[in-house]
């Protein structure tokens, strides 16, 4: 498993931990094609407003252009394919390419990403972009991948069964508890100062034969976590 700093920053500072990036995957058979040798299909998200909707792709030079993506607030079936030859890339402004907007490494022959860009700076708007790989070997249908993105501890209980994570981590909930209705009663927890506290609870419907990613995320101003889910409608 590969590992990531935390992008966001708390209230007072901290020692960030690393994120554990568990292999997600995603294959979405006739919906997307397999991407050929040396080429690698891309889906962005933007966790939150800011991101450009198309965002110039080069190599780690800066000047080689991979191709541009399509940076939405959703997961679909749309992708972008890009062919690049090494393992880092650099995400500039459609607009004014000489803004780079962040960068981020790509595991080795990689064939098929989620790229999520998370708010790193806002003047210039810089981005921490993460890097999910969308194969379904490790991010099968019917579960959910948690990454936890704030400096805090985190419990989710699904029908009262807990699963942590650390500060930084990700993990896949494959085969999540359920009740009669097919879903699953959840509460969310952080642990601060030695304490357990609720941040979150709802019903999260088990995915069926498709994907749910769930965004943990710090409120820079507030502190308080927030949690977003993206429910991928392409068949895997």
């Amino acid at each position: 498993m590969r590992r990531f700093p935390s992008p966001l920053q708390p209230e007072k500072p901290m020692n960030l931990r690393p994120f554990v990036l568990a292999a997600a995957a995603l294959s979405i058979g006739s919906a997307i094609p397999a991407a050929a040798q040396g080429e690698c299909r891309i889906r962005g998200i933007a966790l939150k407003p800011g991101v450009p909707e198309t965002v110039q792709v080069k190599e780690d030079d800066g000047k080689t252009v991979a191709g541009e993506i399509q940076v939405k607030s959703y997961l679909n079936h749309e992708f972008q394919t890009l062919k690049f030859t090494g393992t880092q890339l650099v995400f500039t402004s459609a607009v004014d390419p000489a803004a780079v907007l962040g960068r981020c490494g790509i595991p080795a022959k990689a064939k098929s990403l989620i790229l999520l860009f998370v708010p790193e700076a806002a003047d210039p708007a810089t981005f921490k972009v993460l890097v999910v790989d969308d194969q379904a070997t490790a991010f099968p249908a019917g579960s959910f991948q948690v990454i936890n993105l704030s400096p805090d501890p985190v419990k989710i209980e699904l029908e009262s069964e807990p699963f942590e994570f650390k500060p930084g981590e990700a993990r896949v909930i494959g085969g999540p508890p359920v009740n009669d209705a097919r879903s699953s009663a959840m509460r969310a927890y952080f642990q601060r100062d030695g304490k357990w506290q609720t941040f979150a609870s709802g019903i999260w419907p088990h995915p069926g034969g498709k994907r749910v990613l769930q965004v943990i995320t710090s409120n820079p101003a507030s502190g308080q976590l927030e949690m977003k889910g993206l429910r991928d409608v392409a068949t895997p």
